[in-house]
């Protein structure tokens, strides 16, 4: 995303957390060479995007812009500071970013336009598929390389799309460390919850629940559940009522928030005239993940399977 959503569409955006739309530690602690101190092995090259989209690069990009906060994400633990020059809005917003510190601490702007953009003279713009039709073309328009990040509706997606832009920034080892540390997260978790019960989780948020082919599934497999409404056959993002949510009776009900609002939330779910009546409202078995985790479409992904998955060893622990 690279434009700040409006509070009206940020509310929608959690209510819909569970969309595809995002910083694990690589490396062994040394500062990362300047750009020009390193050599650009494998350049030129032809690089893939995630929308499959093939695209020539001469030399090993120097002036990175990322117009998204899946990007920015991704590209923080992977390239020399110096090399990115511009950022999206949402990496300095902390109702959204898992990179705040590392962006606000970082000289780069942050991006409004295409024409802030091109203004900085990169030579490598990340998008995605949800950014703006109208921005990409006219980045397209200049001949600038527009790589294009997608197919980050699960952690196989996103694990595959941080690998492709390390390819793309020359950095594939710098990208299979982020990848590694994601995958023995994951492992982790997936020891210490084998052979639990697994309970039925339902995403509640402003109405909508998530299916299949959403992200939230994923993460709540990784954690050892089972997504009550892909269960049921229930695809992306509906809208459903709380007499259905009652009807399910779902084990766990998960939701997102924005900073303040964790108590109202979590009022809501165990109040309402059909969600407060569920085995989940009455055993007080929620769980609320930040706005910042529930959207992450990078490793940050991997905070949410935790979380999800603690929770569940909590509640089973005090039954």
């Amino acid at each position: 995303m690279g434009i700040v959503p409006s509070r009206r569409f940020a509310r929608r955006l959690v209510a819909m957390a569970f969309a595809s739309m995002v910083a694990a530690a690589c490396g062994d602690g040394a500062p990362s060479p300047s750009p020009d101190a390193v050599p650009a092995a494998g350049f030129p090259r032809t690089v893939t995007d995630g929308a499959g989209r093939s695209f020539r690069l001469a030399a090993r990009p120097v002036r990175i812009v990322s117009q998204t906060l899946a990007s920015d994400e991704m590209l923080f633990p992977m390239v020399p500071p110096e090399r990115l020059v511009g950022l999206s809005s949402l990496s300095r917003d902390p109702k959204y970013s898992n990179v705040l510190a590392e962006a606000n601490g970082h000289p780069a702007p942050s991006i409004e336009s295409a024409e802030d953009i091109l203004r900085l003279k990169p030579d490598l713009i990340f998008v995605a598929s949800y950014s703006r039709a109208e921005t990409v073309q006219v980045l397209e328009s200049t001949g600038a390389p527009v790589y294009r990040l997608a197919n980050l509706d699960d952690l196989d997606g996103i694990k595959d799309a941080i690998r492709r832009v390390g390819v793309a920034v020359g950095e594939e080892a710098a990208a299979g460390r982020v990848v590694d540390e994601m995958e023995r997260r994951l492992a982790a978790v997936a020891s210490r919850r084998a052979g639990r019960p697994r309970p039925r989780v339902l995403s509640y948020s402003g109405g909508f629940t998530a299916g299949r082919g959403s992200s939230f599934d994923d993460i709540v497999r990784r954690a050892g559940g089972i997504n009550e409404a892909a269960a049921r056959g229930i695809d992306k993002f509906p809208r459903i009522s709380q007499e259905q949510v009652l009807a399910w009776n779902p084990d766990v009900l998960v939701a997102g928030y924005l900073p303040g609002e964790e108590e109202a939330v979590r009022r809501r779910l165990t109040t309402g005239a059909g969600v407060g009546q569920t085995t989940a409202a009455r055993r007080r078995q929620i769980v609320l993940l930040e706005a910042r985790r529930l959207l992450a479409v990078s490793q940050h992904t991997v905070d949410a399977v935790e979380q999800l998955a603690a929770s569940f060893d909590a509640f089973q622990a005090a039954r």
